[in-house]
């Protein structure tokens, strides 16, 4: 049968991180990962398309779709 183990409290009492602090935390982070999303949507596009800087158009699809009509 397990004992009990007995744990310590903290020596010094602290005050809990303000609520405004975790708040901005998660909008940076929410942030980031937006941006994360938008990047990985953009490259996506330019390699699923075949846009480049020259042609960064839709227009890259009509190659893509030539053989199906």
């Amino acid at each position: 049968m397990a004992a009990e183990r007995y744990v310590r409290p903290p020596l010094l009492a602290r005050e809990a991180p303000a609520a405004w602090v975790a708040v901005w935390r998660f909008r940076l982070l929410a942030l980031v990962l937006l941006a994360l999303l938008v990047l990985l949507a953009v490259v996506a596009f330019r390699e699923l398309t075949g846009a480049t800087a020259q042609d960064p158009g839709i227009d890259a699809l009509r190659p893509l779709l030539a053989p199906l009509r």
